[in-house]
C-alpha cells in the first residue's frame, strides 16, 4: 500500500470526531493540539486544528512534519509536490480559505470539486467538497 494511502486509511479513523461545545475539547483533538505547540489554546472551538491533526496522523505513521505544522500552508513545504492532475488518495491538500488557509488529504475530485478528508470542516473531521480553484498545492509522502 502507497504511504499516502494509509495515511487516508489511518485518519479515516478519526471520521465524525467533532468539537465540543464550550470549553471542553474533545480529548484527540487537543491531542492534536497540545503536540503541535504547547502555547496554542487547546480550546477547540478557539484554534485552527486542521494542520494540527495532520500532523498527529503523520507523527502516529513515522511520516515527519513541516516545521509550524498547526499552520496549513506550511504543508505545503512537506513531502514532494505533486501535479494536480496526477493527486491521488491520500495526497495532502492546501487550501486558500478567507482568514487563513487550509490543509487535508485527498478523497477524490468529481465535477471540478475536490473532496477532501480534513479536521476542522465544519467543526467536526469529515469529507468535504471544495472548488479547485481554492487548491494552493498537493503534496506527497516522500
Amino acid at each position: 500500500m502507497k504511504t499516502s494511502e494509509r495515511l487516508y486509511h489511518h485518519a479515516r479513523k478519526d471520521l465524525g470526531m467533532a468539537e465540543v461545545e464550550g470549553k471542553g475539547s474533545h480529548p484527540r483533538i487537543r491531542l492534536a493540539i497540545e503536540t503541535a505547540a504547547r502555547w496554542l489554546d487547546g480550546d477547540d472551538s478557539k484554534t485552527a486544528w486542521c494542520g494540527c491533526l495532520m500532523g498527529l496522523w503523520c507523527l502516529e505513521l513515522g511520516l515527519g512534519v513541516p516545521t509550524a505544522y498547526y499552520r496549513a500552508v506550511s504543508w505545503l513545504d512537506w513531502g514532494h509536490e505533486v501535479d494536480k492532475a496526477e493527486a491521488e488518495l491520500g495526497d495532502v491538500v492546501v487550501l486558500k480559505r478567507p482568514g487563513g488557509n487550509h490543509v487535508a488529504l485527498l478523497d477524490h475530485v468529481a465535477g471540478g470539486r475536490w473532496h477532501l478528508l480534513g479536521g476542522n470542516q465544519s467543526n467536526t473531521t469529515s469529507i468535504a467538497p471544495y472548488a479547485e480553484d481554492l487548491v494552493l498545492g498537493v503534496r506527497r509522502a516522500a
